[in-house]
């Protein structure tokens, strides 16, 4: 649907620092990559800016995107200097995208440690962001801003001595409220331009130091996160501690709206990232992945035992103490268990030692492969996602759309998306709530178990296949919600 440049059309900048397939991390890459261009076919004027990180602009490249150097820079005054920025124009999926190149962004995405120096491009980013519209001759109605990495900007149009007159409107997405950017604030608050009266318990003040998200959640025009589950969660204290009454004074501006996917890049029925496609109309293809995936495991490719797999990173969230401390429970079963992932070496060096005690049973992929990915959530029989929190979550509607038989804990997206079996109405998984091993196997053993009747896997297969997670529902909530907010 192309969008009407008149003056009735809602104009929306996506203020984000990842970009799939160009930058990425997490849910926030796929989300700022995939919305956007639902946003575009219900009718909103919606274009991103987001930095060019080292190796953005030869994967736009090898993309073969068309871009071009706009005539006219971005600055920001900050720290007593003028930061400058080349604006890089181009078009992703229709979707007008601007990719900011400077010195600024020249190192890390994410710093391992937070404090002014690291802090600082993130800040500077948001003041890019902001005048953007003297480099495109063009003004958005709102910032659309993600997580803590943009949490400044609404930060500045609230407290900035200069774009705090503007009076413009923002919206501040919560893709994973653990990650707040907190640091100490000499000597930020003059450096940034922000007002003194904006470092008080009231707004960005959190223990003696600069919360930027929590900045972003006071000062923001509205605020939305990524399941309507997880906009309860975090209201308490058992989720989000010390920031929850936060959210709960806020809670008038929040909204949950579930993630969608990209249904046309994670399509069983033409992923040329698979070795055979497959749909509801036709399983044959499945089980040519599930041999594939067996043999670059180093397994039998003719066992038809179950096979559990895992795609993430392996962080505490995630909940792969289970995983690890679980993988006799689980080679006893005569299941497969393949992990793909990287993270904290404390949870892949237990991993290892699973994998080294149960050789015949457990297989750790060592870092990221993105084929590999596709691979798994095709070739898998179940996928496990035991997450001890989990805002919304894509893995578990990925691994539907392929086949691949969800086993998660209720909470946060994974609540709202997939519903166990073994309800009087039926469902699409197999779910548990407690958070430990127990609790785990429990589901575990009952999907091993329905796995075993061929007929009744079958159905659950295809419930889960026949989902709707495409982006069409959520991007019309936005809409919704960028509309209530120009009345």
């Amino acid at each position: 649907m192309a969008v009407k440049n008149d003056s009735s059309t809602l104009k929306v900048l996506f203020v984000t620092t990842e970009l799939a397939p160009f930058s990425k991390v997490g849910g926030l890459g796929d989300v700022a990559g995939s919305l956007p261009k639902a946003l575009r076919q219900a009718g909103v004027d919606v274009r991103v800016v987001t930095p060019a990180w080292p190796g953005v602009i030869e994967r736009a490249e090898a993309a073969k995107l068309k871009m071009t150097t706009s005539k006219s820079k971005v600055y920001a005054a900050y720290d007593w200097r003028i930061h400058s920025a080349n604006v890089i124009k181009t078009e992703v999926d229709k979707v007008p995208t601007y990719f900011l190149k400077a010195d600024d962004y020249a190192g890390d995405m994410y710093p391992s440690q937070l404090n002014f120096w690291t802090a600082s491009p993130f800040a500077v980013f948001c003041m890019q962001a902001l005048e953007l519209k003297n480099a495109i001759d063009w003004e958005p109605d709102i910032y659309h801003c993600h997580d803590w990495t943009s949490a400044f900007l609404p930060c500045a149009l609230a407290w900035h001595r200069y774009y705090r007159q503007t009076g413009q409107k923002s919206i501040m997405t919560l893709h994973n409220v653990a990650y707040q950017g907190v640091f100490e604030p000499y000597p930020f608050l003059d450096a940034s331009g922000l007002e003194p009266w904006s470092f008080n318990s009231s707004t960005m003040e959190f223990y003696g130091q600069i919360n930027l998200l929590k900045g972003g959640i006071v000062s923001a025009t509205a605020v939305s996160t990524v399941s309507p589950t997880y906009a309860n969660e975090i209201q308490t204290y058992e989720s989000t501690r010390e920031l929850s009454g936060i959210l709960y004074q806020q809670r008038s501006k929040l909204r949950g709206i579930i993630n969608g996917l990209d249904v046309k890049f994670w399509d069983p029925a033409g992923d040329k990232s698979i070795p055979a496609n497959f749909s509801t109309k036709d399983l044959k293809g499945k089980s040519v992945c599930k041999k594939e995936l067996l043999r670059r495991a180093g397994f039998d490719d003719s066992d038809d035992s179950p096979v559990i797999v895992c795609v993430s990173r392996l962080v505490e969230q995630k909940g792969f103490d289970m995983v690890f401390n679980a993988a006799g429970q689980i080679a006893e079963t005569g299941a497969k268990l393949l992990i793909l992932g990287s993270g904290n070496d404390w949870i892949e060096n237990g991993i290892i030692q699973a994998q080294n005690d149960y050789p015949n049973n457990v297989k750790l992929f060592k870092g990221y492969d993105e084929p590999l990915s596709h691979l798994l959530y095709a070739g898998g029989d179940i996928f496990l996602m035991p997450s001890v929190f989990e805002p919304c979550g894509l893995s578990q509607m990925i691994s539907m759309r392929y086949g691949t038989v969800p086993v998660v804990r209720e909470v946060g997206g994974l609540r709202d998306t997939v519903f166990d079996v073994d309800r009087p109405e039926g469902g699409n998984g197999f779910t548990f709530l407690t958070c430990d091993v127990d609790g785990m196997m429990w589901a575990l053993r009952r999907s091993i178990e329905r796995y075993r009747d061929k007929q009744a896997w079958t159905k659950i297969m295809l419930e889960g296949m026949r989902e709707d997670f495409t982006w069409d529902r959520s991007a019309g909530l936005y809409k919704e919600m960028y509309e209530d907010l120009m009345q």
